[in-house]
């Protein structure tokens, strides 16, 4: 098997929810709290078992969480783009 084959049947699942630093401008700072909030209302828990447990985010609630600015003023929804952009990485980040 060659790595350009491997690569391809390698498919991003999510990651469970973790302790993490994020890094954002001090506008979209506000709204973290709201992020990580509904982060933990879409993550499914002990996705994978109890044995590995957690809080798990995958494709289908990052792309609901991705929707959250919809919600928001023109002015605001950038702002919480911003955020959730911020802390996905961050959570990203955490595991790399």
């Amino acid at each position: 098997m060659t790595s350009s084959s491997l690569q391809t049947s390698l498919e991003f699942l999510g990651f469970a929810l973790s302790d993490c630093t994020v890094s954002v401008d001090q506008a979209s700072a506000k709204y973290l709290r709201l992020v990580h909030r509904t982060a933990l209302e879409l993550a499914l828990q002990n996705r994978f078992g109890a044995d590995v447990g957690g809080y798990w985010l995958l494709v289908d609630q990052i792309e609901q969480l991705r929707k959250l600015p919809l919600y928001y003023s023109t002015q605001e929804a950038t702002l919480v783009r911003n955020a959730i952009e911020a802390y996905l990485a961050a959570q990203i980040d955490s595991w790399a």
